[in-house]
């Protein structure tokens, strides 16, 4: 099979397209035939070295694809099945149900390669009418956008929310869970060519990132403030969201893609009494809610466009430019009876 693999940090050069022999699943595990992938920023992050990784390392933390091997004792699959591999490793027991044990692409090889093994519950069916590209586009996002809004940032029907880097994958999946849970919703971009999209998703406001984005909001909400912030670019945006919330206020973050490091100064925030809440992943029981919500058309996929597995550093290049607006995904062309 072919597979893309780093062996060493760096930019996206270090991607390197291999042959390797199908990988063989072990009891409990299932091997899937993907035929798309989807590349986020934690991808990105492992390549760098931000995210420490054993190496060689295969990356792609979600997929869709067809079972193609059961391993000893699974149920409740059968060979040929669509599915769709999601990106968490959750332990059978935890004293801190928050937390994964790992993640595909990161604890263990991930789905930029052809065939994937991963742990049955790690899995789960193809939802009826969605292709194996949109497939493959929201399991991260849905349910990480899905636990900064309503698991941990609590958003209730009638407040007002700020969602920035809103034209990335978690940025378009918040955008329409805020409009379905009943919340106004601003969102932030820097890119003038994305904004009306993000409005035909359901955005009552689209604002300029990059130009007092503070000020703007405060205009928005009549010099209140919003009731929660969902943010994911880190420094570039930091200060300007902590002036954007309301006092007593939420801001709700995961993902830096500006650069983790920021000033923050104690004083003006335990003053106006804002929470602050980290975000990693989400819950198994939001995983399967989020299933049911993109099952039945509440939320959409969002994919910006499709590249071949062999051009999987030129995805990456897009991603780290933010050329996109939603997901950029991976394809195989696997069919049966495909490289092994």
């Amino acid at each position: 099979m072919k597979a893309v693999r780093v062996h060493t940090t760096g930019g996206p050069e270090v991607l390197k397209l291999e042959e390797l022999p199908a990988p063989e699943p072990t009891a409990g595990e299932v091997r899937v035939r993907l035929e798309a992938a989807a590349l986020n920023h934690l991808d990105i992050w492992v390549r760098r070295g931000n995210v420490p990784v054993s190496t060689p390392r295969t990356l792609g933390c979600e997929g869709a694809g067809r079972v193609e091997k059961l391993g000893l004792g699974v149920r409740g699959f059968r060979e040929e099945q669509p599915v769709v591999v999601t990106p968490w490793l959750y332990p059978a027991r935890s004293a801190s149900p928050n937390l994964s044990a790992g993640v595909v692409g990161v604890a263990r090889d991930g789905c930029y390669a052809e065939q994937v093994v991963v742990p049955a519950a790690a899995l789960r069916p193809l939802p009826e009418g969605l292709s194996a590209v949109q497939a493959a586009a929201f399991p991260l996002v849905t349910s990480t956008a899905y636990h900064m809004l309503i698991g941990r940032g609590a958003l209730r029907p009638g407040e007002t929310v700020l969602i920035t880097g809103a034209t990335g994958g978690v940025g378009t999946a918040a955008v329409q869970l805020a409009r379905a849970a009943g919340a106004r919703v601003i969102a932030a971009t820097r890119s003038s060519a994305k904004r009306e999209r993000l409005r035909e998703l359901g955005a009552h406001y689209v604002v300029d990132a990059s130009d007092d984005l503070s000020r703007r909001v405060l205009d928005l909400t009549e010099g209140r403030g919003v009731d929660l912030v969902a943010e994911q670019v880190g420094r570039a945006l930091w200060e300007e969201c902590l002036a954007a919330v309301r006092p007593g206020g939420r801001v709700v973050f995961c993902g830096a893609t500006s650069g983790p490091q920021v000033a923050l100064n104690l004083q003006p925030t335990y003053r106006r009494e804002i929470s602050l809440l980290g975000v990693f992943g989400a819950l198994p029981e939001e995983l399967d809610l989020v299933w049911s919500l993109v099952a039945g058309g509440a939320v959409q996929a969002v994919v910006d466009r499709t590249l071949p597995l062999e051009s999987a550093a030129e995805a990456q290049r897009l991603l780290e430019d933010a050329a996109h607006f939603g997901k950029l995904v991976l394809t195989m062309g696997n069919k049966k009876g495909g490289s092994t």
